[in-house]
């Protein structure tokens, strides 16, 4: 073998051991990656789930209006991202019924760019919901409890 093909070979075989180390590389980080976004994920869920709880425990201790936290506990579960996860509408249909009386309800700066009357009666519109699906509500509360309370980090 000529000194020509050997060198030929040599360099031949860095380049292909350079590539094979940059690949080797590229893939530890993407695996690094995915591993960094599986972490948020749960940690995201952790948080929602926490939150579900505390609500749901400030909802059965009437420390919160069952509308609001309806409204909030129904943001929350959409979400909410685990492989076996209930469908909320059928799961939860107190609270779906409920945070479809009050989703497009104003609150906030939205309620006091509105009339007074118009506000009194949106406001006497949730209560009524509030009082027809109380039980309901505070059953879907319960199943929630139920389902999260192990998972819950308080």
């Amino acid at each position: 073998m000529s000194w020509l093909w050997l060198s030929l070979l040599l360099v031949g075989a860095a380049i292909i051991a350079g590539l094979a180390f940059y690949a080797g590389r590229l893939l530890r980080l993407v695996r690094l990656q995915s591993l960094q976004a599986e972490q948020a994920k749960q940690k995201k869920n952790q948080y929602l789930i926490d939150s579900i709880v505390v609500i749901s425990r400030a909802m059965q201790a009437e420390q919160c209006e069952l509308s609001e936290g309806a409204l909030r506990i129904w943001v929350l579960l959409d979400h909410l991202e685990l492989v076996e996860k209930p469908d909320p509408v059928r799961a939860y249909p107190g609270l779906h019924q409920m945070y479809e009386v009050v989703k497009d309800m104003p609150t906030h700066k939205a309620r006091k760019e509105h009339d007074k009357r118009h506000i009194r009666q949106l406001d006497q519109i949730r209560e009524k919901a509030e009082e027809d699906l109380k039980d309901f509500i505070l059953a879907d509360v319960e199943t929630l409890l139920q389902r999260y309370r192990q998972q819950a980090s308080s």
